[in-house]
């Protein structure tokens, strides 16, 4: 097969101007995206202005825009709107930074539409406005100081609507390109605002109650700005408890040196445990706390910064006995003294390979990695594993194939029982694709097995015994043998 002909500008330069702008006007004509890259570039010849009202064609036809967008039209929307953006951002940005601000935040209100109308199960849309909040930083930072002062004005005409999801973004981005009157200025506005009694004089309203949280978090982010910690801490303590941040509020204390306030609010509680991991409830562990692990980490650092290296070291090595998480195992190492980390980690290999948690053990020596610990603990254990646990189980599979084929062949066939057993069809294809790794694993496992599982033409033999009529199976197996 001839390779691809490579594009470069040298290249593309020898065709001549005649030649390479039929080009275009004939891709333009075929492609809607080209089309609209060759417009942009023809108004931007024209100067800033000419640009602007282009854009704003294009803005106004996405607000107009109500109608749910097909799946197979989903990947052409996504591109008009990186398009969109891209002529902000590239064209009106350099020559009109102030326009393109106002054009920016006015494209990334439109999220809330968009996203009534698409599916964005891949969040490609929602990568689209990421990257536009991104971009207004750099832009407020080129805007004249003179027009900066309209940032704030921008961010409420065309967010404050929508106080959710790139309200504070955008306000993060613009406060740090203001000047100290402006962002006090900012910070007044936004104490009128929330002086404002709830709509039809009700006791709560959940709208009411999510701007008031928005903007409180956007009159922080201006204390923050500012150096104002106690502003900040002040207008985190005032949110209802389950509102709080308390991580993020003990990381500012820590930043600033105000450790013996970090500590208290890196220990304030966050509620009921309500987070399992899938290993969790694999080995029937109960809920913990849903930020435990960042919580502890940083109690661990704030103990260490005010000289209590000991109590810091005990909490990780308690999180690790408690978690088996291999991040919270190497901070832990990393903050021993020389030589003491060989005892510990044997310690902490012990440990694990003695734990009833079978499933959170096998995690953390994938993790690690310690693969001949993982096969090990997969052969000795091979009677308790659940096929059903396929999310823990296929990755650890694939990581013991090429040097231990006996334990990835013990998960493979669990994983491939569980499926037949249950004739569950829409899997299929995930047992075939299991069952010719067990094919291709067979004679290195036979070789490595020792008799500790039964040889592969058995296994072959029970399993035709066992599932021989699914039909349906073994022509899904059959079609993945083939060569693609």
């Amino acid at each position: 097969m001839a390779p691809k002909a490579s594009l470069t500008l040298e290249k593309l330069a020898a065709l001549g101007l005649d030649r390479l702008a039929q080009l275009v006007l004939d891709a333009a004509e075929s492609h809607a995206a080209v089309k609209k890259l060759v417009e942009t570039a023809l108004a931007a010849t024209k100067g800033p202005k000419a640009v602007a009202m282009l854009i704003d064609r294009r803005l106004a036809a996405l607000e107009r825009g109500k109608s749910q967008l097909a799946s197979d039209k989903a990947k052409a929307f996504t591109i008009d709107l990186g398009l969109i953006q891209k002529a902000i951002v590239e064209e009106l940005g350099p020559v009109d930074p102030s326009a393109a601000a106002q054009r920016l935040l006015r494209f990334i209100a439109t999220h809330s539409t968009v996203y009534e109308r698409t599916d964005d199960s891949q969040n490609r849309v929602e990568a689209v406005y990421s990257s536009a909040v991104a971009a207004l930083q750099p832009l407020a930072a080129a805007m004249p100081e003179a027009d900066r002062s309209g940032l704030p004005d921008m961010v409420m005409a065309e967010l404050a609507s929508q106080m959710y999801l790139f309200f504070l973004p955008a306000v993060e981005a613009v406060v740090g390109c203001l000047a100290g009157k402006a962002r006090k200025a900012f910070d007044a506005d936004l104490v009128r605002l929330l002086q404002q009694p709830p709509p039809h004089g009700s006791a709560w309203d959940y709208a009411h109650e999510r701007r008031v949280q928005a903007l409180i978090g956007a009159r922080q982010l201006i204390a923050k700005a500012q150096g104002d910690i106690d502003g900040f801490v002040a207008l985190e303590d005032s949110k209802p408890p389950d509102r709080q941040n308390p991580l993020a509020t003990a990381a500012i204390l820590l930043g600033a040196g105000r450790l013996p306030q970090a500590l208290a609010w890196v220990r304030r509680d966050t509620g009921p445990p309500a987070y399992l991991t899938h290993a969790d409830v694999a080995d029937g562990l109960p809920g913990r706390d849903p930020v435990s692990l960042g919580r502890i980490g940083l109690e661990a650092r704030i103990l260490e910064a005010m000289g209590d290296r000991a109590a810091a070291q005990a909490l990780r090595w308690a999180c690790f006995e408690d978690t088996f998480d291999a991040a919270m195992l190497r901070e832990h190492i990393a903050h021993l003294d020389d030589f003491d980390e060989f005892d510990v980690i044997d310690r902490a290999f012990g440990l694990v390979a003695a734990s009833p948690a079978a499933y959170r053990a096998l995690g953390f020596f994938i993790a690690w990695p310690q693969y001949e610990r993982a096969a090990r603990l997969v052969v000795e254990r091979r009677a308790i594993w659940n096929g059903r646990r396929y999310e823990l189980l296929m990755p650890a599979a694939t990581a013991l194939e090429d040097a231990w084929p006996v334990a990835a062949s013990v998960l493979y066939r669990v994983l491939l029982d569980d499926i037949l057993a249950g004739a569950r069809s829409f899997a299929y294809g995930f047992a075939a694709r299991y069952l010719v790794r067990l094919d291709a694993l067979a004679a290195a496992c036979d070789a490595a097995s020792h008799g500790a599982i039964e040889t592969h033409a058995l296994y072959r033999a029970n399993l035709m015994n066992l599932h021989g009529r699914k039909g349906e199976f073994w022509q899904v197996f059959a079609r993945t043998q083939k060569p693609a």
